[in-house]
């Protein structure tokens, strides 16, 4: 029984058995497991880059997302700050103390943005 077929070139099979002269050498053997080793590593290499990419992607979003909230607490201080400044003194004690304790949780909250910006 001769079967002829085309798998990247001519291979004749006779009697269910592959030509001799058409079989893969050691050498070629070893290119060809490289070759597939190498394809693969590379594409689960490509999806442990996008992996990467993604998680990298997500702390510089919430980088950004603090350092923006963080701004905008800075500008909420500084706006109480400048309004408490703009109360002129009045006589009742309870105000000028409701007015002290204001001050200082601003001063307090300054002190805690200048920490978490420096680091």
């Amino acid at each position: 029984m001769t079967v002829m077929g085309k798998v990247g070139g001519i291979l004749a099979v006779k009697n269910r058995r592959i030509d001799p002269s058409l079989e893969l050498r050691p050498v070629q053997r070893l290119k060809l497991g490289l070759v597939g080793m190498a394809v693969i590593f590379a594409s689960l290499g490509l999806g442990f880059a996008w992996i990467v990419m993604r998680l990298a992607k997500r702390i510089y979003e919430h980088r950004m997302l603090t350092t923006a909230k963080i701004s905008q607490i800075g500008d909420r201080n500084y706006r109480i700050r400048h309004a408490v400044a703009a109360i002129p003194p009045v006589p009742f004690p309870a105000h000028q103390q409701a007015i002290r304790v204001i001050r200082d949780e601003v001063d307090r909250i300054e002190w805690e943005l200048a920490d978490i910006q420096s680091r």
